[in-house]
């Protein structure tokens, strides 16, 4: 039997609230000849009612419990477990709209054959009021440079090719990268390999108070850690030699930028 086209994977912890939206819009994504997706919930060890939202969907996903590892770590579960030949990441309180994955299996099946592609999202807030668009760079190709100086690809808007994900290792499952175990990946990613653009608005980004982004010092931390783990990938480090400080750099301005745009 012919596996799934693609794999949503989704790693939740403690969002009772919002995983359900994610779930079902995951669940109703329509591929092209009635290719499969996979719908793969890892749960990281909640301690709200996320297992009892996840148990309604139990007939129609995969869903997997363990202690709490953190994101890169509950991601990784789920790709182990994944059978598509693509990857779609979903953060559980955000969600797709429509046509999100038809729209990313176009892009990669194009000549240049990208390892990843990201499409356009929109902000909401915690009652589905749109507050804003993402205003995504719409860098193709070899974007490593750009994407080293801003972290330009929110995690739900991105898929990955599953050859490219594996060959790079997957996540760093150091919990002090949560919140940007996601720009490493896409880094070591865009070192190796073209990244292309879906020119769709297909994804709503939650905003709410327990976004990590809303704690500056908390990312800045996590923000030098990712920088320090991206310098330690050979094909990172070879493409960025002599130029780390410049990283460095720019990763100060997004913190500041973070910052300011919380109040801080």
């Amino acid at each position: 039997m012919t596996g799934p086209l693609f794999s949503a994977i989704i790693a939740t912890y403690n969002q009772a609230a919002f995983v359900g939206r994610a779930i079902q819009s995951a669940l109703d994504q329509r591929l092209p000849g009635d290719a499969g997706v996979e719908v793969i919930v890892v749960d990281d060890g909640s301690t709200d009612a996320t297992p009892h939202v996840t148990a309604t969907f139990q007939q129609h996903i995969t869903c997997i419990r363990q202690p709490n590892r953190r994101e890169g770590a509950a991601r990784n579960t789920g790709a182990a477990q994944a059978r598509g030949t693509y990857f779609a990441f979903l953060d559980s309180d955000d969600y797709w709209l429509p046509g999100k994955l038809a729209g990313d299996l176009t892009r990669f099946d194009r000549p240049d054959q990208p390892a990843l592609v990201y499409s356009r999202g929109r902000n909401v807030d915690p009652s589905d009021r749109v507050i804003g668009e993402r205003h995504l760079d719409h860098s193709e190709g070899d974007v490593f440079w750009r994407l080293a100086r801003e972290a330009f690809m929110p995690m739900s808007t991105v898929a990955v090719r599953t050859e490219a994900f594996r060959a790079c290792g997957g996540f760093v499952e150091d919990p002090h990268l949560s919140g940007t175990a996601d720009w490493e990946l896409w880094l070591r990613l865009a070192a190796r390999w073209p990244v292309g653009f879906v020119d769709q608005t297909a994804t709503c980004i939650r905003v709410h108070d327990r976004n990590m982004s809303a704690d500056p010092r908390y990312m800045e931390r996590a923000m030098l850690s990712g920088v320090r783990y991206a310098l330690r990938d050979p094909v990172v480090a070879r493409r960025a030699r002599g130029r780390e400080r410049f990283i460095r750099a720019c990763m100060y301005v997004t913190i500041a930028l973070n910052a300011y745009a919380n109040g801080r």
